[in-house]
């Protein structure tokens, strides 16, 4: 059933139950349609995410928490802090939303800005903003620590999402991070909590979801997880996936596996190698979330080369590559270390690192010299300069400063824009788009939330999606299908997005149209039929793109993107794989006409709007809809 939002102005301290009405909850469910919704009613002109007026919102959605496979998702919607022409919306995982709506509470609603840090605890109705000063300053490991060590008598099922301290210096590309591995990484959102002086909430295990009918639900779900380990073979039933070792085999025999700023594949196949090789004496442990089956995240510890006997608990697969391979790093084991420093400082790995790749490649160009980094020598590899470099972000030190600006910030500094590897002026996620162009054309195109996972690029991966039409998979060479697959399967991501359960519970699965619509029923008395439910995925993305265009995106944006992205990749597996500008400028257009966008303005038509019932939708002050 629905519960309600606690809703907490920061300024005052004060904090009340917030009901929506039953028709909006069904119109947008939760996540990240509720909260796109709750933000276009808010959202002004030439706001800030450091503005205090400006809220944050994080939500759970209707399945979250209850005996649907791997119901563990919550979103933090807000002001794009990186990209301010879209939003953020940023997922994160493990145990908290589902403790969250255990203690009765489907979402969080920040505004304001408290004087003095501050942490949410929440022990059902019980709920208290705490003084956080002792935590400032804290990274994400200690700052989860002392909070759980403080509360033990609550017992031992506490969940802490929270900044370090690149949050509280407001770098750019700063996450907020919990339950030990996981993190909400994308649109900045540890800017949003720093700029607040919100250090961290935590939530107590104190019950369970109030569901319509139990029993159902329960053979429901396990339907559902039948389904999902029958079109995911790779994700078997028991919890024993460790995504970790994707790295070592699948990835690379993609191409995805960047190297050297993105120069060389080369140097990522021969570390998913040495990966394999090494990460077969580590010792692993398998860490999931809330009924979660597939545990693609890890406890591990490295027994091998300079770095053995760390330990680490996250994901390390695309954050590893990024702090690996491309900083041209060849022991595993090193990025394994700074995996674990950049999770601690609360950044994702597509922000400092990202531009520190950009300052080595022009550094072993002898573009740029030691004397403008602070005496130091960027050398490929050399991961002593880049934990430097880490520090004096965080600390705002030095060329630290630069780096904390971001990517764009510091390359125009240094007059290296040609070797910023960017969409939209901010790095993206951690793999080479150039090898799967639907993943490249999605993140910069068809994503409204800032370059985000926002279609199923896993179709062009080897992984079809029948309840959508597709039967059979795409691959890398199908570049005429891009448009319409992003199109179809975007209405499909969003509405995914708003019901509370993980990614992984929908992927490939036959019938899942069918199995959202029972569960929605069983859970919370929803009756959506499947036809509808993706009508709701497209009601999700048009206001999406409304709430963009009023923040003054227009077609010209789809276009910033790093030239070297148009560029075939010159070795490795896939040699040869890539969009160029010519096919790019195609598929946006062919993209626009399915999305019923204008190509002059980039807004829904009135058509769409009135197709989808959004004709009279508000966004900030003006009507939204454009022809």
């Amino acid at each position: 059933m629905y519960q309600p939002l606690l809703e907490i102005d920061l300024t005052t301290g004060t904090m009340t139950p917030l009901e929506l009405p039953r028709e909006v909850r069904e119109r947008w469910l939760g996540g990240t349609g509720l909260g796109l919704y709750l933000l276009s009613k808010e959202i002004r002109r030439g706001m800030k995410v450091t503005d205090p007026d400006c809220p944050v919102f994080i939500l759970t959605g209707p399945l979250g928490g209850t005996a649907v496979p791997q119901s563990t998702d919550m979103v933090i919607v807000t002001v794009n802090a990186e990209f301010s022409r879209n939003v953020c919306a940023s997922h994160a995982h493990g145990f908290f939303a589902a403790r969250l709506r255990h203690a009765g509470w489907d979402g969080i609603i920040l505004r304001g800005r408290a004087a003095k840090p501050v942490y949410l605890w929440i022990d059902g109705d019980n709920v208290e903003l705490r003084p956080a000063d002792h935590l400032w300053g804290q990274d994400t490991f200690e700052t989860q620590r002392r909070i759980i060590d403080a509360n033990s008598e609550a017992g031992p099922d506490i969940s802490v999402y929270c900044i370090g301290q690149a949050g509280e210096s407001l770098i750019e590309g700063s996450s907020v991070r919990g339950d030990w591995a996981y993190g909400a990484n994308q649109g900045g959102s540890g800017v949003a909590f720093g700029a607040k002086n919100f250090k961290a909430m935590a939530v107590v295990e104190t019950g369970t979801v109030p569901v319509r009918d139990a029993t159902r639900l329960e053979e429901i779900g396990a339907r559902w997880q039948a389904a999902i380990a029958t079109a995911n073979p790779g994700f078997p039933e028991s919890k024993n996936y460790d995504g970790f070792k994707y790295m070592t085999g699948p990835l690379a025999d993609l191409g995805w596996i960047m190297g050297k700023n993105f120069t060389d594949p080369e140097v990522g196949v021969a570390w998913s190698a040495r990966l394999a090789k090494d990460s077969a004496k580590w010792k692993f442990e398998a860490v999931g979330g809330w009924n979660c089956q597939a545990a693609c995240h890890y406890k591990a510890k490295c027994t091998t080369g300079p770095m053995a006997g760390l330990e680490f608990t996250g994901y390390g697969g695309e954050i590893m590559e990024e702090l690996g391979p491309n900083l041209g790093i060849e022991d595993p084991g090193v990025a394994f270390m700074l995996s674990g420093l950049v999770d601690g400082y609360g950044m994702a790995a597509k922000g400092a690192p990202r531009t520190i790749a950009m300052l080595m490649e022009a550094f072993n160009d002898k573009l740029i010299t030691s004397e403008q980094i602070d005496g130091l020598d960027l050398t490929w590899g050399n991961y002593t300069s880049v934990m430097a470099l880490l520090e004096k972000t965080v600390t705002r030190e030095g060329v630290g400063e630069l780096i904390a600006q971001g990517l764009m910030a510091t390359a125009k500094a240094f007059g290296i824009e040609d070797r910023a590897m960017h969409m939209h002026g901010v790095g993206f996620n951690d793999h080479d788009p150039r090898a799967t162009p639907m993943v490249m054309f999605q993140m910069q195109v068809a994503s409204g939330a800032g370059p985000n996972w926002q279609t199923l690029v896993e179709m062009m991966m080897g992984r079809p999606e029948p309840d959508l039409g597709y039967e059979e998979s795409l691959t890398a060479k199908d570049i005429d299908r891009i448009a319409e697959a992003s199109h179809v399967t975007q209405k499909a991501k969003l509405l995914y997005d708003s019901l509370g359960a993980c990614y992984f519970s929908f992927i490939g699965v036959r019938g899942i149209l069918g199995y959202i619509s029972e569960s929605l029923d069983a859970a919370a008395g929803v009756h959506i039929s499947p036809d509808e439910l993706l009508a709701i995925g497209d009601r999700v993305l048009t206001l999406q793109r409304l709430i963009n265009i009023y923040l003054g995106y227009t077609p010209a944006d789809d276009f910033d993107i790093a030239e070297r992205l148009f560029e075939p990749i010159p070795s490795g597996p896939v040699a040869g794989n890539g969009l160029t500008r010519d096919d790019f400028v195609r598929i946006r257009d062919e993209f626009y006409e399915f999305q019923g966008w204008s190509l002059l303005t980039g807004a829904p038509t009135d058509e769409t709007l009135a197709r989808l019932g959004l004709h009279d939708i508000h966004v900030g002050a003006v009507v939204g809809g454009n022809t």
